[in-house]
């Protein structure tokens, strides 16, 4: 058995005590309880027990003080003085008298010890059988059983009885298996008068009859009288010995009376209060008017000067002040800055340690304590004039979420174990209150969350409609602004081809007139002649030049839109795509470009993607080849080609350290037949448009980052899809 566990009640060690008051009066009872680990509240809390050990060290320490190495026997014996009789008064004084208090001294045993069971067997009228047998595991000392001889003793003491004789034939700690006990005692005076007068009364009544009937004259003279005169003499004193016994017993059952009916009101008391703390806090479903109840019952009807509740965080992370009285608003904001971490592993102090350990800390001195404040607990005890506390566990389902705690800073009422008992038995009714108001907010959310959540499911199908709608109006326009392009480019290419016809015409027929100009040159003046060769030889072969020009020009910006119209028509084969081997084709077609540019390419290890594999062949073809085209001519090319895989989408990006583009042009980037920068290269303007187009087509993104003179960065997206492949 645990050397730890409760056996003792905290009476057997008052009456050491009492006994020490009375006898002993040299023995410093701080130091011997203070040696022995015992706390005077809890010797005068008759709910407390101690263990083993504290017993042993506490007798171990009182012999060494007493100089008497039969103390255990003697305070065994104290109890039945008028100093220590309380506690077995109010056990066994209700008894007639010994043997029936031997009878059910079991019962009574039990109230003292844990350690073991007595029972008792009667042998006579004034003789009994008493024997302790050990609960397993149970190692007592032998001082004890002297205590118990003792204690034996008392018991027949205190009806009046002499000293009994009580012989001890079994002993655990002689070889035995228990402990047993054969007491006898002499009978009480008053027994014996009670008898005496019984028998009188018959013997009495004999001698008379015989009178009567032998010499009737003189027994009615003399022997009559002298019997009656005799038996009321012994009956009245055995009357007055019976009534001087009982008025004993009644005197020595009042204390023990009252203080079991001041035992019976505390504990109605404190079942009041835990009561009304159901009651007051059942009212309540918020955590804050919980906690001010609780605190309201503890200040009004407990008595307590302070009081204070400290639950976790969110987080669980620490303990946070919620609220408290007696105390002011500057040790208010002192308990709300306190820091109770606990998440430390050392130095956590008092209330850190109940919410961990989930067990009460009765603290009658901080002193007396240190190891249970690290330094910044002290300090904060200081400022708010803390000595003597008591702290226990909010807890809920096995589980701490809280502390409450109470003092009585101004009264300097000692704090007992009843008081650290009643708070053990409020707190979980707190803990429970608290749980169900967390729950019901958490309710609350919920519904409230639920409630948005189907107007939110109400807007978006309403958003839905309307998405669907504008979608089928924007697939009807786009359809429409592709057909508009196709009959736009199909209808303008006629003129062109008339208007390149005709100046075709023109132009031969200027040949054919040129002959016949010759000739009639002649008959103009000079200053004709002039303005007749500028218009032959400049003008007009410069308008058709120009008008030549434009028309090829505007062919070709006809065949980009057909071709950018062709690319939203297109319909896209998904496939699973090698996009490193589609890069290093491309690369090797630009081969003598990327020598000429004395380019470096650095490419990572690129994944497969589900795509349409000719609108990646075409949108990186014209990144690629932008990237060459625009390179400074000035340096060595750098050309970076790297991928990054999410969880929805794969991002690809080209890096370069051409030209660059200036932050005006930016927006120009993606138009179709813009061109941004120095136009030194040919170009129609639509090859990034035409990348824009693919990339939107497969489901993705793209943009631009570029400063002017040191390089530019694209980066597109294509979404990942259900069967897609693990990166390679």
């Amino acid at each position: 058995m645990n050397n730890s566990e409760p056996l003792y009640n905290s009476r057997v060690i008052d009456t050491f005590l009492k006994l020490l008051g009375k006898r002993y009066p040299h023995v410093n009872v701080a130091e011997l309880l203070a040696y022995a680990g015992m706390k005077a509240h809890e010797v005068a809390d008759q709910g407390h027990w101690f263990n083993q050990e504290q017993v042993d060290r506490f007798h171990e320490r009182l012999v060494q003080m007493s100089g008497n190495e039969a103390i255990a026997r003697e305070a065994g014996r104290y109890g039945a003085s008028p100093d220590a009789l309380g506690a077995l008064k109010q056990n066994l004084l209700t008894f007639v008298g010994p043997a029936k208090a031997f009878e059910l001294a079991n019962k009574a045993a039990a109230n003292f010890s844990r350690s073991s069971v007595l029972t008792s067997r009667k042998l006579g009228h004034n003789k009994v059988e008493l024997t302790t047998t050990f609960r397993e595991g149970v190692r007592e000392k032998p001082y004890q059983c002297e205590n118990r001889i003792g204690t034996i003793e008392s018991i027949v003491m205190m009806f009046n009885y002499g000293l009994p004789e009580v012989e001890h034939p079994e002993c655990i700690f002689k070889g035995g298996t228990t402990c047993r006990y054969v007491v006898k005692w002499e009978n009480n005076p008053a027994e014996t008068l009670v008898t005496i007068r019984n028998y009188s009364a018959i013997l009495l009544a004999l001698v008379c009859v015989m009178a009567l009937l032998l010499k009737p004259a003189i027994a009615l003279a003399t022997v009559v009288p002298t019997s009656l005169l005799l038996f009321m003499l012994i009956a009245l004193l055995a009357e007055y010995r019976e009534k001087k016994g009982l008025k004993s017993i009644l005197h020595s059952l009042g204390e023990p009376t009252d203080k079991l009916l001041e035992q019976i009101n505390a504990n109605y008391g404190n079942a009041q209060i835990t009561n009304e703390v159901g009651q007051a806090i059942s009212r309540q479903t918020e955590i804050d008017g919980i906690i001010a109840s609780v605190l309201q019952i503890l200040k009004e009807r407990l008595g307590y000067d302070r009081g204070i509740v400290l639950l976790e965080n969110q987080e669980r992370t620490k303990l946070v002040f919620r609220a408290g009285f007696g105390q002011g608003a500057e040790q208010d904001e002192l308990l709300r800055q306190a820091v109770f971490d606990l998440a430390g592993s050392s130095g956590a102090g008092a209330f850190v340690t109940s919410y961990r350990e989930r067990k009460p800390f009765l603290i009658n001195s901080i002193a007396e304590h240190a190891q249970l404040f690290p330094e910044d607990n002290r300090e904060l005890l200081g400022k708010l004039d803390a000595d003597a506390f008591l702290c226990c566990p909010i807890i809920c389902d096995g589980q701490s979420i809280g502390v409450l705690s109470v003092d009585n800073l101004k009264s300097r009422k000692p704090l007992l174990q009843t008081d650290l008992n009643l708070l053990m038995g409020i707190a979980p009714v707190i803990g429970v209150s608290i749980r169900n108001a967390e729950l019901l907010e958490t309710k609350d959310r919920q519904f409230n969350a639920i409630v948005e959540l189907e107007k939110a499911m109400d807007e978006l199908a309403r958003a839905k409609e309307i998405s669907e709608r504008y979608a089928e109006d924007l697939q009807l326009m786009n359809e429409e602004v592709r057909n508009f392009a196709y009959i736009v480019s199909h209808d303008l290419r006629a003129p062109l081809v008339n208007i390149k016809g005709f100046s075709v015409e023109l132009h031969c027929a200027l040949k054919a007139a040129t002959p016949l100009i010759e000739k009639g040159k002649s008959a103009l003046c000079e200053r004709e002649l002039m303005m007749l060769g500028e218009a032959l030889e400049r003008d007009v072969p410069e308008a058709l030049e120009f008008i030549e020009s434009s028309v090829n020009r505007m062919d070709s910006q006809i065949n980009a839109i057909l071709k950018l119209s062709r690319l939203g028509r297109r319909d896209l084969k998904m496939e699973r795509v090698d996009v490193a081997a589609i890069v290093q084709g491309i690369l090797k077609t630009l081969g003598h470009q990327l020598d000429a540019g004395r380019v470096t390419v650095s490419m990572a290890e690129l994944p497969h993607v589900i795509a349409d594999k000719t609108a990646v062949e075409q949108i990186i073809g014209n990144l690629l080849d932008n990237a060459v085209k625009y390179l400074d001519r000035d340096r060595a090319g750098q050309l970076e080609i790297s991928a990054d895989s999410g969880r929805h989408e794969t991002t690809f990006t080209f890096r370069d350290n051409g030209r660059g583009i200036a932050a005006e042009d930016m927006g120009k980037v993606f138009e179709i037949f813009r061109r941004a920068g120095k136009q030194d290269m040919p170009g129609e303007g639509m090859g990034l448009a035409y990348v824009k187009t693919l990339v939107r087509r497969l489901g993705g993104r793209i943009w631009c980052e570029s400063e002017l003179g040191v390089g530019t960065r694209f980066r597109f997206t294509i979404p990942i899809h259900a069967d897609q492949p693990a990166a390679s």
